[in-house]
């Protein structure tokens, strides 16, 4: 991996854990990565544990994200979060257009990138995901449908704004299905993305961002993918919900 670029392991808990589950679990995690220097670890809970886990990982080395925001800020937009609203609970990190999303509401690109601008307008570090599905990938569009996603989910930040976005590659074949992309498919990707960055906002950003995998991360692949030349970390699903998975997870990628 580049030396300019730290490891950062996400994980999405999605619509799981109670406020008593989650603290429970980030308690645990507190305890057993204390010494982790060399790895960014992110917990992003849902929007009703924010709070607790914001309090229970005070002064520690584990920093909050959260699932999704709103483009917009406060006003009228019933059942929205406003990025101020995450500020409020000192969250540092934000998953924009999971393939989730992008499925369920009808997330586009475009909507992503407002996003994208809002949460760098709040200071705020989006994380924001393409990939392709099944289908795509045998269709073999792979790098059409990925470098669109990536275009028009950016559009409108500036180089120094996409430096400081983290993305995440996520197949969307792969996600809780138990599928893993390879070790060679996920870097063929991640180089890829890094080259149309380069296209988009020269080498030197290229080369900054850092590009997580997702898509069925597990302790026993985690260190092949993590060796990869352009893979920077993992934005981790189920896994993410079990301590010891996790923990595995970010002490197997160092």
């Amino acid at each position: 991996m580049d030396k300019e670029r730290k490891l950062i392991i996400a994980g999405n808990w999605k619509t799981n854990k109670t406020v008593a589950e989650a603290l429970d679990l980030v308690t645990a995690l507190r305890r057993e990565l204390a010494d982790v220097k060399a790895v960014d670890v992110v917990v992003c809970p849902p929007f009703t544990a924010l709070e607790s886990v914001s309090k229970a990982i005070l002064d520690s080395n584990i920093r909050l994200g959260a699932q999704n925001m709103s483009e917009n800020g406060y006003g009228a937009f019933t059942g929205e979060i406003a990025a101020g609203m995450l500020k409020e609970f000192s969250v540092g990190y934000v998953i924009l257009g999971h393939s989730e999303r992008r499925q369920y509401q009808k997330e586009t690109d475009a909507l992503v990138a407002k996003k994208a601008a809002a949460a760098h307008a709040a200071n705020l570090i989006p994380i924001v995901c393409v990939g392709e599905t099944l289908m795509e990938r045998e269709a073999a569009i792979t790098e059409e449908v990925v470098e669109t996603q990536l275009r028009g989910s950016l559009a409108g930040l500036t180089s120094d704004q996409v430096e400081k976005t983290v993305l995440a590659y996520e197949p969307v074949w792969a996600i809780g299905t138990g599928k893993t992309a390879s070790s060679a498919q996920a870097q063929e990707v991640h180089a890829f993305i890094r080259k149309v960055l380069s296209s988009m906002h020269g080498d030197t950003t290229a080369r900054r961002v850092r590009i997580q995998y997702g898509g069925s991360v597990k302790a026993n692949n985690a260190r092949e993918l993590m060796g990869q030349p352009d893979v920077d970390g993992a934005l981790v699903g189920g896994a993410s919900l079990e301590l010891r998975g996790f923990t595995d997870i970010v002490k197997n990628s160092i």
